[in-house]
């Protein structure tokens, strides 16, 4: 696979199958996990230390639903980075869903995630009467190279107005 810019000025067509791109990596924090699942997620093993000792966890973890928002904040960053200056008026739209998102590993405080994208798909169907689906796999990886992440998304992109 070879990292490529994401430039999202793209049109639907010119973006190819096993394109690839790492949006970014992001250290938990303790407080941040506290923060996080006090407000989000209140289960014990998310908010307090000590009791977490007593969980199947055997210590505080991070919401899956922080891994998940992390992504989230990371992806439209870099995305956006790219976007800058685009004037032409093409674009992404919004995403479809996500689909077999799975958590394998637990996140504790300190843990490092690398995340990544991959365009696995393009759906020749038009929708609207222009766009074109890209379906990805996202992952993110610990600093001990253990997948922790894995979920796939469709999102719309703007067909080429002169090809349809």
């Amino acid at each position: 696979m070879t990292e490529a810019r994401y430039l999202r000025s793209r049109w639907f067509e010119d973006i190819p199958v096993g394109e690839f791109h790492v949006f970014g990596s992001y250290t938990f924090s303790e407080q941040e996990i506290i923060d996080f699942g006090t407000r989000y997620a209140p289960q014990f093993y998310h908010t307090d230390p000590e009791a977490a000792l007593e969980s199947r966890y055997r210590g505080l973890v991070a919401s899956n639903w922080h891994i998940c928002a992390t992504w989230m904040r990371l992806m439209v960053d870099y995305m956006e980075n790219y976007a800058l200056g685009v004037e032409d008026g093409r674009r992404n739209g919004a995403g479809l869903g996500f689909q077999d998102l799975q958590v394998f590993v637990p996140v504790r405080p300190g843990h490092t995630l690398i995340y990544s994208h991959e365009i696995i798909e393009k759906k020749e169907k038009i929708v609207s009467g222009k766009w074109g689906i890209i379906r990805s796999r996202n992952e993110a990886v610990n600093h001990r190279g253990e997948l922790v992440l894995r979920f796939h998304i469709d999102i719309l992109a703007e067909r080429n107005p002169a090809l349809l």
